[in-house]
């Protein structure tokens, strides 16, 4: 398999090298970038689980820092954003051992997201995650408000 189908069409080159798999016929498949492929579906799994981690912590902050707009459309992102990484996690189990690296990454996004939409600084929000995994999962938590009356 030459280069140029690789870099034009992936789409046909996946299929392509699947049958060329089913067939046995491995002296023909592209290993080089069969294997860059499954390289990155797995880093962009773990993006999947740190951008649903990132959303649901920024609703958390947007709820805990301006309790004025709490609404159906934040409660059910929550919700939602839950849900997603249960899901995510149970379909992809070896994350979880990755999940402290991208609860931080997470966070920071999250922070830079909610300063963005509040308009709050970021002095405001703590420099770390202030939820372990299994509180900001838990579907009975909802941050209480730190603003100030």
């Amino acid at each position: 398999m030459n280069e140029a189908a690789y870099d034009q069409d992936l789409y046909t080159w996946s299929l392509q090298q699947a049958q060329l798999l089913r067939e046995r016929k491995f002296d023909q498949a592209d290993w080089e970038h069969i294997i860059e492929e499954i390289e990155d579906m797995s880093k962009s799994e773990k993006r999947a689980l740190q951008s649903f981690i990132e959303t649901l912590l920024m609703h958390l902050l947007k709820w805990q820092y301006q309790p004025a707009y709490q609404g159906r459309s934040w409660k059910f992102t929550i919700i939602d954003q839950r849900k997603r990484i249960i899901e995510h996690l149970q379909e992809n189990p070896g994350l979880k051992n990755k999940l402290p690296d991208l609860i931080t990454k997470a966070y920071g996004y999250a922070v830079t997201g909610a300063v963005r939409e509040t308009g709050l600084s970021t002095a405001h929000f703590a420099p770390d995650c202030p939820w372990t995994f299994e509180v900001f999962m838990d579907e009975a938590f909802w941050p209480e408000s730190d603003v100030n009356p």
